[in-house]
């Protein structure tokens, strides 16, 4: 087991997270640019120093700042994959992969075997003798990765390993990374910006704003219940913060969002079951799939009880799949008065059109309580 907590000051930025991690299983640390994933993976490796924290793997400490324990980072059996491989280009793969190895002065004998076996698993058989000039981006990187491998650690760090591929190398290269990792079954966290990687490769998935771990859990904990505007925005629903005011007899909660503004949700099953209610006053988030909310140029008759006025700052056409341009769908972004992020609708483009839909255009929005869904 993994165990990590972390609480430092580096300049103006506050680190403050604690984690443990399964053995053999990969972990991903998920978050925007600036959240403080590839400082936790400086902090695990020993490159930076936590004013207060504990790091251990297997009951063995690395860091403990109340015991005053510092492992070097050449002491930490800790394989460390860059973003940009860090690979040496006047070096042969051969070479590359077994440079860890002759640094610490193993046989020449073992160092063959190790690096062969290194290249066998990530397939890379008959490279050896090759520069990384004559390699495509997505064998680069297999080969940093074998360098690691073949020191056999008892953590892989990865720091965005995708991020220096293009988007097509970056597809086909997904998969294969993920069989290395099952293959070899070491203890490995994870860095990525990336939604889609890190529901690929995540068995725990945490999600870091400013610092801090808001979220933590498997796919289906992030797709179901997200728990930071970040993770909402990447899988494309409306996301709130607010807390309960009142109740009503079918249990549709009165939820007062920042900003004065009161939204009626439906509490979902599991919360009904699992907590029974939460008390007036708790905090609750909640989700509205933008296809569920509904516009109009004039105050509406509806029978939806959520109905706001704002003023649209973003128009994006979509095609039938999701992706931009064609004709399709239109996702419309609607600022309301106190409210961030901004309202998000999705209509049709013949909608679109009938409306007239257009950035800086006043129009109200609607959607039921029964289609918002409100969770602990």
């Amino acid at each position: 087991m993994l165990n990590v907590t972390i609480d430092t000051q580096l300049n103006t930025f506050h680190l403050n997270a604690a984690f443990t991690a399964e053995m053999g299983k990969t972990t991903v640390l998920l978050g925007e640019s600036g959240a403080g994933k590839s400082t936790i993976l400086r902090v695990l490796a020993g490159l930076l120093h936590p004013e207060q924290g504990h790091i251990s793997l297997n009951g063995v400490t690395y860091f403990d700042s109340q015991r005053h324990i510092s492992v070097p980072p050449q002491e930490r059996p800790f394989g460390y994959v860059f973003q940009d491989y860090v690979l040496f280009p006047h070096l042969t793969v051969f070479e590359n992969v077994a440079f860890g190895l002759r640094a610490q002065r193993f046989a020449r004998t073992v160092v063959r075997q190790r690096v062969t076996e290194a290249l066998e698993r990530v397939r890379l058989v008959g490279f050896d003798q090759r520069r990384p000039a004559q390699l495509s981006g997505g064998q680069q990187q297999r080969v940093a990765i074998a360098r690691v491998l073949a020191l056999q650690p008892e953590l892989l760090l990865l720091d965005e390993p995708l991020s220096a591929l293009d988007v097509q190398t970056r597809r086909e290269v997904r998969q294969e990374l993920r069989r290395i990792l099952l293959e070899v079954g070491i203890t490995t966290v994870m860095v990525t910006h990336h939604y889609l990687e890190a529901l690929l490769f995540g068995q725990q998935i945490l999600v870091l704003d400013d610092g801090r771990v808001v979220q933590r859990g498997g796919q289906r904990d992030l797709l179901a219940y997200p728990r930071s505007s970040y993770i909402a925005e990447l899988i494309g629903v409306n996301f709130f913060q607010g807390h309960i005011l009142d109740y009503e007899p079918d249990l549709t909660c009165v939820i007062r969002l920042k900003g004065g503004i009161d939204v009626l949700a439906r509490l979902r099953e599991h919360e009904q079951a699992v907590a029974k209610c939460p008390s007036l006053g708790s905090e609750v988030f909640i989700v509205v799939d933008p296809c569920n909310v509904t516009l109009y140029q004039t105050p509406p008759d509806s029978s939806a009880r959520n109905l706001f006025c704002g003023r649209i700052v973003q128009v994006l056409r979509l095609r039938a799949n999701g992706m931009a341009g064609g004709d399709g769908h239109v996702r419309v972004n609607i600022a309301l008065d106190g409210v961030a992020p901004p309202l998000i609708a999705e209509v049709t483009e013949t909608s679109a059109q009938r409306m007239d839909l257009h950035e800086g255009k006043v129009v109200y929005a609607a959607f039921k309580a029964s289609e918002a869904s409100a969770y602990l």
